[in-house]
């Protein structure tokens, strides 16, 4: 997940050429995956970046992010992942890639910062929770603070 820096064409240029690198470089680890962006972009005004990457076979999900992309992970334990400071395209000091446990069923929500740091899904009945379509629907009217851009990506783990 890209978010581009500012708003309009440029932060749109960014957020598309960030995306066009890690897509092209998606086999790669995470880590060369930020620091080659990082180098690609810089002629951009840069981009918020997180990538989550899904361990099927060990059942992890790795994270690494650098600006203000955040991950919730909703399950039998809930987990909240944050990112390190910085701007891909600009430099970053650290990054480290963070790896937990997921399980089937786990509720995965990656999202900028035109929501706030932390989402609660208490209020939702399963209904809702069970149409990740409706449930990021939900998510971006209910907790978008209006004052950014936003996006959310909900992904339940098979």
């Amino acid at each position: 997940m890209t978010d581009g820096l500012g708003h309009g064409e440029h932060a749109q240029t960014a957020a598309k050429a960030a995306v066009n690198y890690v897509a092209s470089h998606s086999s790669k680890p995470l880590l060369d995956i930020f620091s080659g962006c990082d180098k690609a972009i810089h002629h951009t005004r840069g981009v918020a970046m997180g990538i989550c990457s899904i361990d099927k076979i060990e059942k992890t999900l790795s994270f690494g992010g650098i600006s203000n992309i955040r991950v919730m992970i909703f399950g039998k334990l809930s987990r909240h992942m944050s990112s390190h400071f910085g701007i891909i395209g600009a430099g970053y000091k650290k990054l480290t890639i963070e790896t937990v446990p997921i399980e089937r069923g786990d509720l995965v929500i990656m999202f900028t910062d035109g929501l706030p740091e932390s989402i609660n899904l208490n209020a939702y009945d399963d209904e809702i929770i069970h149409n990740l379509s409706n449930l990021a629907h939900h998510i971006l009217r209910d907790f978008r603070s209006g004052l950014d851009d936003a996006a959310v990506l909900v992904f339940k783990c098979p």
